[in-house]
């Protein structure tokens, strides 16, 4: 089973990218859930989501507290002494945001992207999730890239969808 822990701030879309995750291990067949916790609901403030996709149903209706797979969309949460480590498994991947931030070099493998710089490119102003979503994808093959983009078109219709899934695939193709 993968289970992540998505640390991001208030604005960045990590909570539609979690249900952007599992409407995509859902077409595919899995089972998956997308868990938000929300602190001070408010754009820049700390905020927690957890997902799980597995093979099979999944039982366990909590947080996630040992990650296999942590996407961090905002680095500087480490100034705010947030630990995007806290209980990650020995052999967890990171999933990064550029810079890598403190604490990384405890993951067996770190992957980093500027998300930030290609969705301002591709989208202009917007949050990183989807470019952090194609990311995660190569990084784990825990969703195929064609089910990701099927469910962000299915998400976002129209051109925006289509300006989305670029982003995302281009965001697969730099990790």
């Amino acid at each position: 089973m993968w289970e992540f822990k998505f640390y991001s701030r208030g604005g960045q879309g990590a909570v539609t990218a979690a249900k952007l995750l599992i409407s995509a291990a859902i077409l595919e067949g899995q089972f998956g859930q997308a868990i938000p916790s929300y602190g001070q609901e408010r754009k820049g403030a700390p905020v927690f989501t957890y997902a799980r996709i597995a093979g099979q149903q999944i039982d366990t209706k909590s947080y996630v507290y040992h990650p296999n797979c942590v996407l961090c969309f905002a680095p500087d949460l480490a100034e705010l002494g947030i630990d995007i480590g806290a209980g990650a498994t020995p052999d967890a991947i990171l999933v990064v945001n550029q810079p890598v931030p403190r604490g990384a070099p405890r993951f067996a493998r770190v992957v980093s992207i500027d998300a930030d710089r290609i969705t301002h490119t591709l989208l202009g102003e917007a949050p990183p999730n989807v470019a952090m979503l194609g990311a995660l994808a190569k990084a784990t093959g825990c969703v195929q890239l064609e089910s990701l983009l099927k469910a962000i078109r299915m998400k976002i219709p129209g051109k925006a969808g289509e300006q989305n899934a670029t982003a995302c695939a281009a965001a697969y193709e730099a990790a």
